[in-house]
């Protein structure tokens, strides 16, 4: 027995003693996206039992957000300025840090430093410092350089046809916030309600709405966090809750037809939403509700909706009529659409901002072009089923020089309910997308790439009797950090087992 043990005891006294104050093993932690460079140094940062964070400036108020997830995550913490010591976290913003829009780079040493040129940035590099010190209070030493590949990294929700409160939103804010997205887009008119309190048209406002201090309090919250709120009041189709006042500006067909009358049935009541564009009194209603709520939100962006609206003009002659009387006998009944889509987007640049738009809202083969400033949000090749068309595929939008949004309905979209219920992707097939991928199977030209803003996560509420808030947060979470990893540096680099075995460990922030 001694004879056995004889080799390895002596190779193991063999071995050199560990030096005195040899830095302990240490490995970054993983974040959820995953950083883009890691040069690995020497030695360690250790955070302190009450956490020193120091800015100044423009990155004070960053601080105090750090400070406070930080301590709610159980670590004490304070905002300082002034004098650094080993220990602290500093948070610069400098035109010395990364030239990436949206980048930082994180410094760890006996300090970790944080330095990003704008405040976004900024707020980007404290998720990725919360996440770390969530699963550890020491990391290696080294410099972590990070930024997106997309612009646009965002979240809709349906709050028009299925009412959100305010706290329930705020979380999702949150989350996004840690999952480094920028873009809230609110769906906040629709079948089942018109959510904002108006002024100008009280008589359209649903029981269960936001009052402009609510949207305020949405707002700011966001930008905290460096999210931007998108609002969309959609026009000329889904306006069912504002027509309930004005039943005579509905648009009524002359005839029936298959698709339009296909589309009614599985939209639960389409037909009771389009608005007459043929009446003068529908489009003075549009440009009130606009220059009300345009001005409310203080983002660069405003939609206006514009999908299903019609699918054949030869049931509603009128606007054929309408068009050929207001713009001239070459004129198509799309005319009238166009000329809307115009009005409404001069509306929104009256106010500095950019209209934003459903792709099929752009109408197809008419006598007036619809301006280029309109940013496109593609989410259908135009057909019954949305992978099936030909009309303004996103390579003819592109060459026409429109801006882009991949809001590709598969595998992007999850309806919490309704006709569109069975076709929502699992998770895994998220994870195998990417966002350069339309719906049509199709992807922008190289030439064309730099006009693909991005891609968002859309919660549909169909049926506002499926899910109720509570039921929502379970399909979010496990579909909202996919999308933050595909729109921050993609998925290429692990498994999906792999890649939810690090949500896991990033876990939410506390609170």
């Amino acid at each position: 027995m001694l004879r056995a043990l004889a080799i390895p005891l002596f190779a193991l006294l063999a071995l050199p003693a560990p030096a005195v104050g040899a830095d302990p093993v240490v490995t970054l932690p993983v974040t959820v996206p995953a950083v883009r460079q890691w040069e690995p140094g020497t030695g360690h940062f250790m955070l302190g039992d009450t956490a020193r964070i120091s800015a100044t400036g423009a990155a004070i108020p960053i601080a105090g957000l750090l400070a406070g997830d930080l301590t709610r995550a159980g670590h004490p913490s304070e905002v300082v300025s002034g004098t650094v010591a080993p220990g602290d976290v500093v948070i610069r913003i400098d035109e010395s840090a990364p030239p990436q829009a949206e980048s930082y780079r994180i410094d760890i040493g006996d300090t970790v430093t944080v330095s990003a040129r704008s405040e976004q940035g900024a707020i980007h590099a404290t998720q990725t410092l919360l996440q770390w010190f969530s699963q550890a209070t020491v990391l290696p030493a080294g410099s972590v350089t990070d930024w997106p590949d997309y612009a646009e990294r965002g979240l809709l929700l349906d709050v028009g046809r299925e009412f959100m409160t305010v706290p329930w939103i705020e979380q999702r804010i949150r989350e996004m916030a840690y999952y480094r997205m920028n873009l809230l887009h609110l769906h906040l008119s629709d079948h089942y309600g018109f959510r904002l309190e108006s002024s100008s048209h009280p008589e359209i406002t649903s029981p269960e709405h936001y009052s402009k201090a609510d949207i305020a309090k949405i707002v700011s919250y966001a930008g905290r966090y460096g999210i931007e709120v998108v609002p969309e009041i959609g026009f000329p189709g889904h306006m069912n809750a504002i027509l309930a006042a004005y039943p005579e500006l509905i648009l009524h067909p002359a005839s029936t037809g298959p698709v339009d009358a296909i589309t009614d049935t599985l939209l639960a009541g389409n037909a009771e939403g389009r608005i007459d564009l043929t009446n003068p009194r529908a489009r003075q209603l549009i440009e009130d509700l606009l220059r009300e709520f345009v001005p409310l939100f203080p983002g660069r962006y405003f939609h206006i909706g514009g999908d299903e609206y019609v699918s054949d003009y030869s049931r509603y002659p009128q606007l054929g009529e309408y068009a050929h009387t207001a713009f001239g006998l070459d004129a198509v009944p799309q005319d009238a659409v166009a000329d809307l889509v115009n009005l409404a987007n001069g509306i929104v640049r009256s106010y500095g901002k950019t209209a934003r738009i459903w792709n099929d809202g752009i109408p197809y083969g008419t006598t007036i072009p619809v301006d280029r400033s309109l940013i496109v949000e593609h989410w259908t090749s135009g057909g019954l089923l949305p992978w099936i068309g030909t009309e303004n595929g996103p390579e003819q939008l592109a060459d026409q020089g429109f801006t882009l949004a991949n809001a590709s309905f598969t595998p992007t979209y999850y309806a919490t309910g309704g006709y569109a219920n069975p076709l929502n992707a699992p998770p895994e097939l998220l994870y195998a997308w990417d966002p350069g991928l339309f719906v049509n199977g199709t992807r922008l030209r190289a030439d064309q790439s730099a006009r693909l803003l991005g891609s968002k996560l859309s919660v549909w509420c169909d049926d506002p009797n499926a899910m109720t808030e509570a039921q929502m947060i379970a399909p979010i979470r496990a579909r909202l950090p996919i999308m933050a990893q595909q729109l921050w540096s993609g998925t290429r680099a692990f498994g999906y087992p792999e890649f939810t075995d690090r949500v896991r460990a990033t876990g939410l922030p506390a609170g």
